[in-house]
């Protein structure tokens, strides 16, 4: 994985989506915040919950359950999670609820079977497996793809 330190572990942002759990590598996460006023994209696809002004960037935001055909979780404790892409451009990814940010040694994230393919399985890069949790690992920019 890209977030790896020199010891092997990896720092995951580990939050609830769907009925599970799912993470990205920490590297690729700008920051976490409460979700502030969010202004309708109109014409948008259904998945974009629309934009914010974030310090004067204007952030399109995705609705990961929606984008990835999740079923709805309730909300208990929302975040944006600002996603850094290439080229300073940003997206805020909505998550239902932050779980944790977590270092973990690298062997503890599973990969990928060979036969888990197509849909959203093409966004999945590990599996982490631990005595407390089982989350998906995404890739960013697969997951955020049109």
């Amino acid at each position: 994985m890209s977030g790896e330190t020199s010891s092997g572990s990896v720092m995951l942002v580990v939050f609830a989506a769907g009925d599970s759990f799912m993470a990205f590598d920490a590297r690729s996460v700008g920051e976490v915040i409460r979700v502030p006023a969010i202004t309708k994209a109109y014409g948008a696809p259904p998945y974009v919950l629309g934009v914010v002004n974030l310090r004067g960037r204007i952030i399109t935001v995705i609705d990961l359950e929606a984008k990835l055909a999740l079923n709805r979780t309730e909300a208990s404790d929302p975040r944006l999670l600002v996603i850094e892409e290439r080229g300073g451009e940003a997206v805020g990814v909505y998550v239902p609820a932050l779980r944790d940010v977590l270092e973990v040694d690298s062997s503890e994230i599973l990969p990928v079977r060979a036969d888990s393919n197509g849909g959203d399985a093409d966004c999945v890069i590990g599996t982490l497996r631990r005595e407390d949790i089982l989350a998906a690992v995404l890739d960013p920019k697969r997951t955020l793809a049109a």
